[in-house]
């Protein structure tokens, strides 16, 4: 046996070991920059989100503002009704008041107002 055959088998060894730590060293670099670009698209989409949820919102204000003006017509036009209500039964009273006084200030048939 040569007694430089061991150290060589060594070196040998290490040669393939630095090559493996190598290939991690890229493979890992590699996956460093995938994540960098995942990260990335992550925050992309939180801002995104972000501007979404404002939107959101916004919507949600308008829609409360116009459910609240509804609300509001809907008593006016409440209040509206019940005017009109009260308005109807006034003249409906007041007709039948003329009504009434009407048939009080007939004379009877055949009387004549100037005889005398």
């Amino acid at each position: 046996m040569n007694q430089f055959q061991p150290n060589n088998q060594i070196s040998q060894q290490i040669a393939h070991a630095e090559q493996l730590i190598q290939q991690l060293v890229n493979q890992t670099q590699q996956a460093s920059g995938q994540y960098q670009q995942l990260l990335n698209q992550e925050l992309n989409n939180a801002k995104l989100l972000e501007q979404i949820a404002q939107r959101e919102q916004q919507a949600a204000q308008i829609i409360q503002t116009a459910l609240q003006g509804h609300q509001t017509a809907l008593q006016q036009l409440q209040q509206i009704s019940n005017i009109c209500n009260q308005i109807s039964h006034a003249q409906t009273t007041n007709s039948q008041i003329n009504a009434y006084s009407n048939m009080n200030n007939q004379q009877p048939f055949g009387v004549n107002h100037y005889s005398h």
